[in-house]
């Protein structure tokens, strides 16, 4: 099979960048400002728009829903803005060597476009993805397995034929549920999260994984 045929899928925020500190300091400022006492950990596992339904009640207009939405990326943005994108350690080496390789990259992201298209570019990997797909591209988010499906769809491989890097529980169990097997990789949860999730391969950080390694996991060839 030629590596062209394969696919691997990245989460953006938590696996591609470091920018958990900035979400939940976005949802705690929102949390606040609704007069809620939420944990905001609850707020960053979730699509945004079941967080705001969560703070407005399932039955919040379309438009208002909207309204938040485009204001709770905008707030995220200007926080990433103003303390610059960080990826983690081994994300970018992985993204490379995997595009040399020829194999189709994806990103399922429960970010707004703008947000995700603007964090790639700033990390010069724009131009590696062949698929985006955002929150508003598909009618669930995670856990569901929809924005699984659509980035597998887009890419036009099969789930027998890609694999996903995961960090959040909740991604975790959308992937599986997609049908991919999924490495997790330990930056915003537990060992044993990821695990209960069913996460297939578990690392601390992505300077473990070569694009060799990513390749014989996929084709189920890993002796590891």
């Amino acid at each position: 099979m030629k590596d062209n045929m394969i696919g691997f899928i990245f989460d953006l925020d938590g696996t591609i960048v470091d920018s958990t500190a900035h979400y939940r300091a976005t949802w705690a400022e929102l949390i606040q400002e609704f007069g809620a006492d939420d944990d905001p950990e609850l707020y960053l596992g979730r699509a945004t728009r079941d967080n705001f339904r969560a703070l407005l009640g399932k039955d919040v207009a379309a438009q208002e829903l909207e309204h938040h939405v485009a204001r709770q990326a905008e707030i995220g943005h200007s926080k990433m803005r103003a303390h610059g994108v960080q990826a983690h350690d081994g994300v970018l080496e992985l993204l490379r060597g995997l595009h040399e390789r020829g194999v189709k990259i994806g990103l399922a992201t429960a970010a707004e476009r703008r947000n995700a298209e603007w964090t790639l570019e700033q990390l010069g990997v724009r131009e590696l993805f062949d698929a985006v797909v955002v929150d508003r591209d598909v009618a669930r988010g995670k856990p569901a397995p929809d924005i699984y499906l659509k980035a597998l769809e887009r890419l036009g491989v099969d789930a027998q034929h890609c694999a996903v890097l995961e960090d959040s529980a909740t991604g975790v169990r959308a992937a599986k549920t997609a049908g991919l097997r999924v490495i997790a990789v330990i930056t915003t949860h537990s060992r044993r999260e990821l695990e209960q999730a069913g996460a297939d391969k578990i690392v601390e950080r992505a300077t473990e994984l070569s694009a060799d390694d990513v390749i014989e996991f996929i084709r189920g060839t890993e002796h590891a």
